[in-house]
């Protein structure tokens, strides 16, 4: 059985001697960290242990993973699939523009299920994942989000945090 790919979020920080390292300030709350008897230091997250967007992304693309095991469970929604993914790899690569955005905000190209998903935003996201992997170029990620009006943020997105219910949100206001 294929486990759920809960939706998570962790950061990554450069370290002089080990170079970029994964971290779950999640699990740096020893309530948290007890509760999961978690076997690693969280602020050096081992690679095979968090599956970043982009992975998840190539995962699904090469029919090594299900779609529908990736997202959220809510009561009364389920956001899961390809398109839920695709929204996690435009963050990565706005937060590798050194935009900030809530992990709720949505905006650009993109679909609001899987069925959305046509060749051309499959392939655009193929390269978005590609450019936002592991060994990013800061230079051909700052080309492909400020040269492309679908992935850069715009002045206004749409948040649906669930605290607050969807609303839209100015950016440099």
């Amino acid at each position: 059985m294929v486990s759920f790919h809960r939706d998570h979020v962790v950061t990554e920080h450069r370290d002089a001697r080990r170079g970029w390292l994964l971290a779950d300030a999640e699990l740096t709350d020893p309530a948290v960290a007890a509760r999961y008897a978690v076997p690693f230091d969280p602020m050096d997250v081992p690679r095979d242990r968090f599956l970043v967007a982009g992975e998840a992304w190539r995962s699904i693309r090469a029919g090594e993973a299900d779609p529908k095991t990736f997202g959220l469970l809510i009561p009364g929604a389920e956001l899961t699939g390809a398109w839920f993914v695709a929204g996690n790899v435009r963050l990565d690569l706005a937060a590798l523009n050194r935009t900030e955005t809530l992990l709720w905000d949505i905006w650009g190209v993109g679909a609001e299920d899987d069925e959305g998903m046509t060749d051309a935003i499959r392939d655009l996201y193929d390269e978005v994942a590609r450019v936002a992997g592991n060994e990013v170029r800061y230079e051909e990620a700052r080309k492909l989000f400020t040269g492309h009006d679908g992935l850069r943020t715009p002045r206004t997105v749409r948040c649906l945090a669930a605290f607050n219910g969807p609303h839209e949100v100015d950016l440099r206001g």
